[in-house]
């Protein structure tokens, strides 16, 4: 008998097994008519040891008795394979992301580590615009699935993140990630030469907008050129007319090696008043920091903290502290705190808003932590954040108002959507579609409207999608319109607004923290959805239609 009279026969014996065994298991098998290399060679199934594909969908799973490596469990607890799909720092997914027909997007964001509290709330955004598109079946009936990256905040972990998304998982667009070095990074390394469409919901650099992208780089955030203008009014105001000291200093220390940091830094030294940065001033002390725990070399943040308490003690401390970096601003504030005899205020950005560092702060640092953002739009009378909101509070039981960014990255997938319904699935097509979401008709968020808009893009039409974090009306560079520039305070053990400090006229608009109380309390769980349409205008067909959110999770 030659080789393929044997392998013939040890397959049809195989084959007589396993249908003998199914019939008392009831498992279901997938024969094929060649023997199977691996699971990749098999249509939903695995290759077995006899190298015959077998539909192991059937085997049950749960939290508490999950799949062996490289299957999934589904919502229906079946274990399915995962077809190379997800793998280490892309281990987490929504959605039926093994659907032969599946639309399936990359996420990269941080879920673990100190910037958790940043990222969680972003993938949480980003999964009721999921449920929105697959409650109406999907785009164009493709189910919109999500494979998720934990970059825990680490450059490399971000890139080896969107190498796996590109490389292995095949997607043609990622949101994220929340870092703008990491975003141009990732985007000139990786994904612009693979025509993969890249949209942050957070990276607001204003180097991005010059980057030559094939119109493959987007982000549902403002450039910080705004935010730049707005810091150096904020600390002129401080310095003149809060802080009581008749000569009063700055200390300002920039996160080293981060062009978001850098970029903040020359926008705001630009508007400083040069009574305080010129010359030999002593009134003016900037100092570089280094993070270690992100992966960066050079003196960590708490020699810096050791350099400024050093120099406070020989000429003077602070009276006023910038610190331009992420989450770890507030253990250098902590660490100041600690060392210095004053209590100086300290200014923040919007990167270090985040929610799960301020409930760990001291509580000598309440009213003394200003901070700067894009204007959080759930402070104004705009329906579009309102429905947001009320789906994101009865879907987690947390306000979307405590956090930064949470409405762009529920925008940054809406768009990523409509822009292949418009045009196609591939990348430079979803790219083109977008660019057709920023004048015709007015769109907003929700299922009817999402099912609407979709019929008109594919009917050739456009349409002027108003986001939940705003009026996008995307440019020739992928930016959004500006945003006004809010100043967010640490009060009660939460980051509430206290107001816009620069309009859109550019006008500065004085703010303090620490004086008034705040009225932008989360919503009553109880509030419906009827409620906020007659209170902000709302659309009652459309908010029932959006309260209805469609979970479709694994």
């Amino acid at each position: 008998m030659n080789l393929l009279h044997r392998l013939i026969g040890s397959s049809v014996l195989a084959t007589a097994l396993l249908l003998g065994a199914c019939a008392l298991s009831g498992c279901s098998l997938l024969i094929e008519t060649e023997t199977c290399q691996s699971d990749a060679d098999c249509a939903g199934g695995a290759c077995s040891a006899d190298s015959i594909c077998v539909d192991d969908s059937a085997a049950p799973c749960s939290e508490d008795a999950p799949c062996p490596d490289g299957k999934l469990c589904t919502e229906a607890g079946q274990c399915v394979s995962t077809r190379g799909l997800l793998a280490p720092p892309c281990e987490l997914s929504y959605g039926n992301i093994t659907a032969d027909n599946a639309f399936n997007l990359g996420v990269l964001l941080p879920l673990s580590g100190p910037e958790e509290g940043f990222g969680r709330p972003l993938l949480d955004a980003a999964r009721l615009a999921q449920s929105d598109f697959n409650g109406i079946g999907g785009v164009l009936n493709r189910p919109v699935g999500l494979i998720v990256c934990d970059t825990r905040g680490l450059d490399d972990q971000a890139l080896a993140g969107a190498r796996h998304l590109v490389e292995e998982a095949g997607v043609e667009a990622i949101i994220g990630p929340d870092y703008s070095s990491q975003t141009i990074d990732i985007a000139t390394s990786l994904t612009i030469d693979n025509e993969v469409v890249l949209i942050s919901p957070s990276a607001t650099a204003a180097t991005i907008s010059g980057l030559v992208d094939n119109d493959l780089v987007w982000r549902t955030s403002a450039s910080d050129v705004i935010q730049g203008i707005a810091l150096g009014e904020l600390l002129t105001f401080m310095l003149n007319d809060v802080v009581e000291a008749e000569a009063p200093k700055l200390a300002l220390l920039t996160r080293r090696d981060d062009t978001y940091a850098d970029g903040l830094q020359s926008a705001l030294i630009a508007q400083l008043p040069a009574e305080i940065t010129g010359g030999d001033n002593t009134r003016f002390a900037p100092y570089n920091y280094a993070n270690a725990s992100a992966g960066q070399t050079g003196d960590d943040y708490f020699d810096t903290v050791g350099d400024v308490i050093a120099d406070a003690a020989s000429s003077g401390e602070p009276d006023v502290v910038v610190i331009l970096g992420s989450s770890e601003a507030w253990e250098i504030a902590a660490a100041l705190d600690e060392g210095l005899s004053g209590a100086p205020l300290y200014v923040f950005v919007d990167a270090a808003r985040n929610t799960d560092q301020a409930q760990a702060a001291p509580e000598s640092l309440q009213g003394r932590i200003w901070g700067t953002a894009p204007q959080n739009i759930g402070a104004a009378d705009y329906a579009p954040y309102i429905s947001f909101r009320l789906k994101y509070l009865s879907e987690y039981n947390r306000d979307p108002n405590d956090f930064q960014f949470v409405a762009n990255a529920f925008d940054a997938l809406y768009v990523v959507a409509l822009g292949a319904a418009g045009e196609g699935f591939t990348g430079p097509q979803i790219a083109e579609g977008m660019k057709r979401l920023s004048s015709g008709n007015t769109v907003d968020p929700g299922q009817s409207q999402a099912q609407s808009a979709i019929n008109t893009l594919r009917g050739g039409g456009s349409i002027n999608f108003r986001g939940a974090s705003g009026p996008l009306n995307f440019d020739e560079h992928g930016d959004p319109q500006a945003s006004p520039i809010a100043l967010w305070c640490f009060d009660s053990n939460r980051l509430p607004e206290s107001g816009v400090i620069l309009n859109e006229m550019l006008e500065f608009v004085p703010q303090r923290c620490g004086e008034d109380s705040f009225d932008d309390e989360p919503v009553d769980e109880g509030d419906s959805f009827a409620d906020a349409g007659s209170d902000a205008d709302l659309d009652p067909d459309a908010a029932a239609d959006d309260a209805d959110i469609s979970r479709d999770t694994d």
